[in-house]
């Protein structure tokens, strides 16, 4: 379920997202993936959450780390450039799209 997941992201991504503007977004995505890398590691043994693989998911992503480590290098630098590349200007749309 997770690989279908990372490759429906990448997708998404190279469809929609800004690229042309990554520039802006690179101060997020290194703030989301520290945030991520710091959780994994400072509470390694006191999770909130668990990933178990299903299915095709034991080929290749076996394991908790591994399906971690492919939210936070794959997924993230697919998806904020969609998700900010497409924030609108103005506070009510900003609302509405973060709602979405």
């Amino acid at each position: 379920m997770q690989s279908s997941f990372v490759l429906f992201f990448i997708i998404l991504g190279l469809l929609f997202g800004k690229w042309r503007r990554y520039q802006e977004y690179y101060l997020t995505l290194l703030f989301w993936v520290t945030g991520n890398l710091l959780y994994e590691v400072l509470l390694f043994h006191h999770r909130v959450w668990i990933f178990h693989p299903v299915g095709i998911d034991h080929l290749f992503l076996p394991d908790h780390l591994m399906v971690s480590l492919g939210i936070t290098l794959i997924i993230y630098p697919f998806v904020i450039p969609v998700f900010l590349g497409r924030l609108p200007l103005h506070v009510s749309g900003r609302l509405w799209w973060i709602l979405l």
